[in-house]
């Protein structure tokens, strides 16, 4: 009626005495309808009434009648899958030289993730390097390591005088030098700790190297109880995430560009760079602004190299003075207009702290730089989310995200995060159970697997963890976790980092950005049941065998469903494995625990297995 009563409005032999004449219509036929959705209302009500109670009378026969229900098992068809050519012995998908050429050289962009088509994804499994041993253990591996296993010369000849690591005979060994602390990493950790006490009192527990080298700040780190996760690009570096990981450090390949790195906002207690090459003030200090997202309130970012200390060092950069206090001027003008405050310097290390509250983030206005990001930009969405020019902004919600907020190290790790609190259903009771569940399931782990806990397993990853609760059960064992959250499930990798313990966001469609042969365990929970109808089981269980390492292990906990046919897969890949019950004996769910066979590449097939 008011559309009709518009549209007549709108043409021009509407009278205006018209609406008059019609009024009187109008408030009877008004009160009747009112009248009639009020009586349908109240009907409504009576018929969901008594639909509530008879469903509840009806339910328990339903779910049994759903319990009652069976499934037969998927099954597949057995295929040998073949051995890739040698060429492909350090194949990273995502991250390929052969396929730089294809992608833009802006800001470095083609070192970013970039992976195959579906189309040209491989099908044949990933040879070790000629002469390849089992790796040397934990914590031995910190310091050497098997140069078959790490084939490559290129740091070794070209970083010899600042001491990243030297050959000696069969061997890697890792003096812990870097080219910022050429003497070796414990001093200039020891004088990082004079200039950041929460690194000695358990405030600092997580932290990025951005450019790492071969890991030897974040092996150093892990003697004072911190967590590092060493970030590099595969460039002309030749492996150092490699390298890192063959050490038993944990370290992931990626760099900041054009895309977010792959972890929520507020999740660091500590970022360093030590002379990593990335150009902080250019780009309107983009960069600079990943940092600040990634950094939880009150964190510490740590730059040692140009333009720290540039009076005494310049000389040596291919520089001038002049150059580089312009350059120190435009970091600190930057980092203040962040909200960072310079904390503490010394020699050629300088600490910058992000603010701890709200107060500097009150004071912007409108015409600063860089502007405050808006409330439809999400702070956490992290996976080919591109880098934005602006600066996020902490939530006020939260009052315990704060470096100083968070319990110490290890209570911080038994104790329920705020941040649950964004999970669907997530809540203290909720994050207790979980705890106590995985408490339970790592015991049965451990009697189907008795290397879990001992020094035989080192790098571990949870391929599909909630709130880490593995990596928590596994704690007191001299092993990591890196700790995968689904980038289309719940986004729980907060609370993760929350906790004190690290990991990242990744799409199981896609390889991961690691190196082949970095991992001596993979564990997953119901994987294929949450993600079967995007991601093709064989293309995943090819992934995990590319990361694994010959004689390395995986538990799969899966639907009795997709058990079977997991199994028949891996018989392909040429892994033994055994079906086992749950701690429970669960019909519907099973384990099947796996070792990867340590096999040797038949060299006739060199040329004819490329991908």
């Amino acid at each position: 009626m008011v559309f009709h009563l518009k549209s007549k409005m709108k043409n021009k032999d509407f009278r205006p005495g018209a609406y008059l004449d019609i009024f009187p219509r109008i408030v009877p036929f008004t009160l009747g309808f009112i009248v009639l959705c009020g009586f349908s209302f109240y009907l409504g009500g009576i018929f969901c009434s008594e639909k509530n109670r008879y469903f509840k009378q009806d339910e328990a026969s339903i779910v049994q009648s759903q319990q009652e229900t069976t499934v037969d098992p998927l099954k597949i068809e057995y295929v040998e899958f073949s051995e890739c050519s040698l060429n492909y012995q350090d194949y990273t998908p995502c991250t390929d030289p052969k396929r730089w050429k294809k992608y833009r050289n802006y800001r470095l962009s083609f070192m970013e993730r970039h992976c195959p088509q579906i189309t040209d994804r491989n099908e044949c499994l990933v040879p070790p390097p000629d002469g390849y041993k089992p790796p040397i253990r934990w914590p031995k591996s910190k310091d050497q390591c098997w140069y078959r296993n790490v084939p490559y010369d290129w740091i070794s000849n070209k970083k010899s005088t600042q001491h990243w690591l030297r050959k000696e005979g069969d061997k890697f060994f890792f003096p812990g030098g870097g080219t910022m602390f050429p003497n070796g990493v414990n001093s200039y950790v020891k004088l990082m700790q004079k200039l950041i006490p929460g690194m000695k009192n358990r405030t600092i527990r997580t932290a990025i190297d951005t450019g790492c080298g071969v890991a030897s700040w974040g092996g150093d780190l892990l003697d004072h109880g911190i967590l590092t996760v060493s970030l590099a690009p595969r460039d002309n570096h030749e492996a150092q995430v490699q390298f890192a990981l063959e050490r038993g450090i944990p370290a992931i390949l990626g760099i900041i560009s054009t895309q977010r790195l792959p972890f929520p906002s507020n999740s660091f207690d500590m970022a360093h760079c030590s002379r990593c090459l990335i150009p902080w003030t250019e780009y309107d200090g983009i960069y600079l602004l990943e940092i600040h997202r990634i950094l939880r309130p009150g964190g510490f970012w740590v730059l040692s190299g140009p333009p720290i200390n540039y009076e005494h060092r310049w000389r040596g950069w291919n520089t001038t003075v002049e150059e580089q206090k312009s350059d120190y001027d435009k970091l600190k003008k930057l980092l203040t207009s962040m909200c960072f405050k310079l904390y503490n310097k010394k020699d050629d290390i300088a600490v910058w702290q992000k603010s701890l509250d709200s107060s500097c983030y009150d004071q912007l206005t409108s015409s600063s730089y860089p502007p405050k990001c808006d409330y439809s930009s999400d702070p956490d969405s992290a996976w080919y989310t591109p880098l934005q020019p602006c600066l996020t902004i902490p939530s006020q919600t939260f009052k315990k995200l704060g470096v100083n907020s968070v319990p110490k190290w290890p209570n911080r790790l038994h104790v329920s995060p705020e941040r649950i609190s964004m999970i669907f259903n997530g809540n203290s009771g909720g994050f207790k159970h979980d705890n106590s569940r995985w408490k339970v399931r790592v015991k049965h782990y451990k009697a189907l697997l008795p290397a879990l806990g001992s020094d035989e397993i080192r790098n571990v990853m949870d391929m599909n963890t909630l709130y880490g609760g593995f990596a928590s059960a596994l704690i007191d064992s001299p092993l990591w976790v890196m700790n995968v959250v689904s980038s289309y499930g719940p986004n729980s990798l907060g609370v993760v980092y929350d906790r004190g313990l690290i990991g990242t966001y990744h799409d199981w469609c896609e390889p991961f950005s690691t190196y082949p042969r970095t991992y001596d365990l993979l564990h997953l929970d119901g994987l294929f049941t949450a993600e079967s109808h995007r991601c093709e089981m064989k293309y995943v269980l090819l992934e995990m065998d590319r990361i694994l390492r010959p004689n390395a292990y995986a538990i799969i906990r899966e639907s009795y469903y997709f058990i079977d046919a997991i199994a028949t897969i891996t018989q392909g890949m040429r892994w033994d494995c055994e079906k086992q019950d749950t701690e429970y004996i669960v019909s519907k769910e099973k384990l099947l625990v796996c070792q990867k066979k340590l096999w040797h590449a038949n060299h006739s097939q060199d040329s004819g297995n490329d991908f």
